[in-house]
């Protein structure tokens, strides 16, 4: 029988549970990013998106915002801003009504969903900031999480970035999306399950398994500091897909208080990302552990301070192979996680 040429691996994330394959050889990076959606970078000079300083009348009310001292509430003066979404997915009113409809099960849209204003400028990305503007962001997440996990109904809170996404208005604004829900996300509480039965089974974190394996084997370590990890997964869904996580076990963010460094790292992977594959749209979501003082109240989540384990997560998002999983399951990552490594480490910012 002839040697078989075919290198291609299904490899299983042990996280999420979910399996990709992942392509064999060297796919042509310039192919992938010609797949892009071509987008306008800038916002026209002259206009603007309503969410710049000087424009606080055309938000709804400040929730939370990182200003100068001097400066007043819903006036200029603000480096970080967050306010409630003007067409809300959830509102934060009343009761989840929680109901059968025949076999169906149904709660009200209760929750909450506010807007993170990364910067007082139009055309200003991460990237782009100076590090303690970054850092600022950074606060705010945190801030905002703390904040929404005293209210008993919410299980989780997460943070959701997708950059070049969003209506006319935001798409040339910096900016995230914070959720608060009375339901744990299907794919976070996968993630959940999947730590707790690797903590059950062998008494460690699966997340400081990972760290400390990456850290040793070194092929898919994208770069570090002192305080974190940036790595791109084993079981990578996307090319490219970035996770940033501390090396320290911590099982919330909004407890970590290094968040210069985190800024730093986080930065300077963006930068990689968007001077490699000329400024791609991504996806970024915040992975942290769930409300426990609702979660105390079921029963749930026993281990999780011992089992889980916080990480960013960072996917640029391109158009090859992206119907294949809708009938499959399986996600196609034409870049293997050791070669993206290689190139990002490359990349100097």
């Amino acid at each position: 029988m002839d040697k078989k040429t075919n290198l291609n691996q299904f490899r299983r994330d042990p996280v999420s549970g979910q399996w990709s394959i992942i392509l064999d050889g060297n796919y042509d990076i310039a192919t992938l990013i010609a797949g892009l959606k071509p987008r306008l970078q800038t916002q026209k000079p002259g206009t603007s998106s309503g969410y710049e300083a000087g424009f606080e009348e055309k938000t709804p009310p400040e929730i939370f915002a990182i200003r100068e001292h001097d400066s007043q509430p819903n006036q200029p003066g603000w480096h970080v801003r967050v306010v409630p979404m003007n067409q809300p997915f959830l509102q934060i009113f009343g009761d989840l009504n929680n109901r059968g409809v025949g076999l169906y099960d149904v709660l009200d849209g209760i929750g909450a969903h506010e807007l993170v204003v990364e910067s007082p400028e139009a055309n200003v990305h991460l990237p782009d900031m100076t590090q303690e503007q970054v850092r600022n962001v950074l606060l705010a997440y945190s801030t905002r999480i703390r904040d929404l996990k005293k209210d008993l109904r919410f299980r989780y809170v997460m943070v959701h970035k997708h950059h070049g996404g969003g209506d006319n208005d935001l798409r040339f604004h910096s900016h995230a999306h914070v959720l608060a829900t009375p339901i744990t996300p299907a794919r976070v509480k996968a993630e959940l399950v999947n730590a707790m039965e690797h903590y059950l089974y062998k008494e460690r974190c699966l997340f400081c398994d990972i760290v400390f394996q990456e850290m040793n084997d070194g092929a898919r370590i994208v770069m570090q500091n002192e305080k974190f990890l940036a790595l791109a997964p084993f079981a990578s869904r996307a090319p490219f897909s970035t996770w940033i996580m501390p090396k320290k076990h911590e099982t919330f963010f909004e407890r970590n208080t290094e968040l210069s460094q985190l800024a730093d790292i986080l930065q300077n992977v963006l930068r990689k990302i968007k001077l490699l594959l000329h400024d791609p749209d991504y996806i970024m979501v915040l992975h942290t552990g769930p409300n426990v003082a609702s979660g105390t109240i079921r029963g749930y989540w026993k281990t999780l301070e011992r089992d889980y384990h916080w990480y960013i997560e960072i996917t640029p998002r391109f158009r090859a192979f992206a119907s294949f999983d809708v009938g499959s399951g399986f996600q196609v990552n034409a870049v293997s996680p050791e070669r993206a490594a290689q190139i990002l480490r490359d990349e100097k910012v």
